[in-house]
């Protein structure tokens, strides 16, 4: 894939680019409508092929369409949010091929507007992503499941009896 990338003349990447960009926003103003207004596209057909067809379906739907219309908690909570994210990395590469500046804004959205902090993407011509933000944040998620944490032997719910204890009673003996 590379490789072929390499290959292609420059207004091939930009043509490229701007179907991403408007791919792109065509999936947040899903976003938009699953997520405010609680509202999606589906296809009523087949249902692993209803599962995913709110992905598919960017065009209003005809009169007599297997697209419906569902609204819910569901639309709002979800699918919306999805939607989202499915939009940003479209966005970002195409304005990358495009000669703009995706991965730097994106950079500038993760680290508050702090230049000073490491990027958390980086990019190289024409589509090499790497992203050290994930390497350094791996390294301090696994550090979290492998510390011990102290626990007390006397509160210890399951395990060997301790000297000394005694039998849980009831407090309360009727």
């Amino acid at each position: 894939m590379q490789y072929a990338l390499s290959q292609l003349p420059p207004p091939a990447l930009i043509a490229i680019g701007v179907v991403l960009i408007i791919l792109g926003g065509s999936f947040c103003y899903k976003a938009w409508n699953a997520v405010v207004l609680g509202r999606i596209h589906y296809w009523s057909g087949f249902l692993p092929f209803t599962l995913v067809s709110p992905w598919f379906i960017h065009l209003p739907p005809g009169e007599r369409s297997l697209i419906k219309v569902k609204q819910g908690l569901l639309c709002h909570m979800f699918v919306g949010p999805l939607f989202f994210l499915t939009a940003i990395p479209l966005l970002v590469v195409g304005f990358d091929l495009c000669g703009l500046p995706g991965t730097k804004t994106i950079n500038w959205i993760v680290t508050g507007g702090d230049s000073s902090k490491p990027a958390a993407i980086t990019y190289s011509p024409p589509l090499t992503y790497n992203f050290p933000m994930a390497v350094r944040s791996s390294k301090k998620f696994m550090s979290l499941f492998q510390t011990q944490i102290y626990e007390d032997p006397k509160n210890a719910l399951l395990g060997t009896q301790t000297k000394g204890a005694r039998p849980a009673t009831d407090t309360y003996n009727h």
